[in-house]
């Protein structure tokens, strides 16, 4: 879940920058795509250009008229394009911005080599002469038999100046931007996610039943609000929960003093059956009653040794008066079933021991042998097996307890409500064997006052296992 909502917390950021990385990488893809347009157009003016130039220089190389010749060129002094006319050897035979005098041999031009092979090409590069990046084409001619070269070049200064602070808009926009996700980052980890994982945190104590837990509320922020609520509705929660502790100890105390106060007349019906069962009474019609108060009366015993052991055990959740101590899960499950095993062969059910676990933790023996005996007992009155196992094994971090019959089984069902108080599968036999409807709920009792819980598998005609799952922390 932690990780579900990080994810989301995040999500904005990173999809954020994800736009931008995209983004950026169009407009760096659609200026290059610009550049080489622009580059493309100018090599087709330049072609163009050249086409009008030879149409004038060709006669004029063919007459060796070379004043003819840079008189022309001087006519693109102030164009900007620049004319240069070379011959075979290198020498610059005229040239539109710079006197000839003043120019080296062009032999070493990477424009002009590939020219003096027979290739036409242009060439983008950096013009010693002009001082600026330039766009050359270069065109062979051969007149006379001597080999020459016209070049027109173009500066592409201003448009490489131009795409250079575009791309450095581009980067300073994408880092700006960048900068701006991670600040969003930083207050979506300072000021949501830390302070979401302390509110969290309380929530959770809260809601494992420390209510004195402090609820942290931010200064500001978006959680405020929410922080308030909750540390409100956490103190309203805390005196619901504070009264409804009253009134379940007030009841369970009424239970209890009720049951106590009925078990002193019972204890005195019960020694004055047994003071007339002793004398030993021949009339049929005595011995009937005296059988039926005998039964109902040991009967009535047992449900008010119920009613108390159940009282006892929420008035132990409530108060957290657990009297645990540590012990060893083999010895507590043989030690309840040697309890038990008695009644249990009396009745000839085998019962056995299958895996054992040494494993020790801190609880309280007597309740938990009462719990396995509960299960025993309700397995040999009412599953009709004729065998019971039990065993104790740690699996998925927590102690487990089984008993498992081999009887009736249980319906789907009725499993979800075999736990409650009183509840009967079979009211008329329970009644018959005797059963008060409140053994299997004090097995879930004595589960939960372990912080553990009961858990049932049964099929119809394969029996029932009744497993105690209690957590190793």
């Amino acid at each position: 879940m932690i990780k579900n909502r990080d994810n989301f917390l995040f999500f904005i950021p990173i999809l954020i920058t994800l736009i931008l990385i995209i983004l950026t990488s169009l407009l760096m893809y659609q200026l290059k795509q610009f550049g080489q347009t622009y580059n493309q157009e100018t090599e087709k003016e330049l072609q163009t250009d050249i086409k009008q130039v030879l149409h004038i220089v060709e006669p004029l190389l063919k007459y060796n008229k070379y004043i003819e010749l840079q008189n022309y060129c001087n006519e693109f002094n102030n164009e900007k394009i620049r004319i240069t006319i070379i011959d075979n050897k290198g020498k610059v035979l005229a040239d539109s911005n710079t006197p000839t005098n003043k120019l080296d041999n062009h032999s070493n031009r990477p424009e002009i080599i590939s020219a003096l092979d027979g290739k036409s090409n242009t060439i983008i590069r950096y013009s010693s002469t002009m001082q600026s990046e330039m766009i050359y084409k270069s065109t062979p001619i051969i007149i006379n038999g001597n080999k020459y070269v016209i070049r027109i070049s173009i500066s592409s200064h201003n448009i490489s100046k131009t795409l250079d602070k575009a791309e450095k808009n581009i980067y300073l926009t994408f880092f700006i931007g960048f900068g701006g996700v991670l600040l969003l980052t930083l207050y979506i980890l300072i000021r949501v996610r830390l302070p979401f994982n302390k509110l969290q945190q309380s929530a959770i104590k809260i809601a494992s039943g420390n209510l004195d837990t402090e609820i942290f509320v931010p200064k500001n922020g978006v959680l405020w609000e929410l922080s308030r609520a909750i540390n409100v509705m956490s103190k309203q929660l805390k005196r619901q929960i504070k009264s409804m502790k009253k009134l379940e100890n007030f009841r369970s105390e009424f239970i209890a003093n009720v049951s106590h106060e009925i078990k002193t007349p019972l204890t005195s019906i019960l020694s004055a059956v047994e003071m007339l069962e002793s004398l030993e009474p021949t009339n049929k019609t005595e011995v009937k009653c005296l059988k039926i108060i005998s039964e109902q009366s040991n009967r009535l015993n047992t449900l008010i040794q119920d009613i108390l052991s159940l009282a006892d055990l929420e008035k132990r959740q409530i108060f957290k008066n657990r009297d645990f101590a540590e012990l060893t899960i083999s010895s507590t499950v043989e030690n309840a079933i040697s309890l038990c095993r008695g009644i249990v062969e009396s009745s000839n059910i085998k019962i056995e021991i299958l895996e054992k676990s040494d494993i020790q933790i801190f609880g309280n023996s007597y309740l938990l042998e009462q719990a396995i005996n509960n299960l025993v007992i309700n397995a040999v009155k009412y599953s009709q097996t004729d065998k019971i196992t039990a065993k104790s094994y740690v699996e998925n971090n927590e102690i487990k307890i089984s008993v498992k019959d081999y009887g009736i089984g249980i319906e789907k069902e009725e499993c979800s409500r075999i736990f409650e108080r009183f509840y009967r599968i079979d009211k008329a036999r329970s009644r018959e064997l005797g059963g008060t409807g409140l053994g299997l709920a004090i097995v879930k009792n004595i589960a939960k006052l372990h912080n553990g819980r009961i858990d049932v598998i049964s099929s119809i005609g394969k029996g029932s296992e009744f497993i105690i799952c209690i957590p190793i922390i």
